[in-house]
C-alpha cells in the first residue's frame, strides 16, 4: 500500500470516527432536551425551579463540542481532496 493510500485511508478512518462522535453526541443532546422538558412539566409556571442550570450549560457544551466537529470534519475533507 503507499503512503498516499495509506495516509487516505487513515483520514477516512478519523472522519468515520468523527461522524460517529457527532451522532452520538446528537443523540445525547436531544436526550438532554427531552429531559428539560420533562422537568419543566413539573412545574410549568416557574420551570427555573425544576431545571438545573447545569443542564442548559450541558446543552451549550454539546452544541460547541458538534460545531468543533463539524469543523475539524470540514478540514479534514478539504485536506483530503488536496492530496
Amino acid at each position: 500500500m503507499s503512503s498516499l493510500t495509506e495516509l487516505l485511508a487513515a483520514v477516512r478512518a478519523t472522519e468515520a470516527k468523527l461522524d460517529e462522535a457527532r451522532r452520538q453526541l446528537s443523540t445525547g443532546r436531544r436526550s438532554l432536551s427531552e429531559t428539560q422538558a420533562a422537568l419543566a412539566r413539573l412545574d410549568p409556571d416557574n420551570p427555573e425551579t425544576v431545571v438545573p442550570p447545569d443542564l442548559r450549560r450541558a446543552d451549550d457544551g454539546l452544541e460547541r463540542t458538534l460545531e468543533s466537529i463539524t469543523h475539524v470534519v470540514e478540514a479534514l475533507r478539504a485536506f483530503a481532496m488536496r492530496l
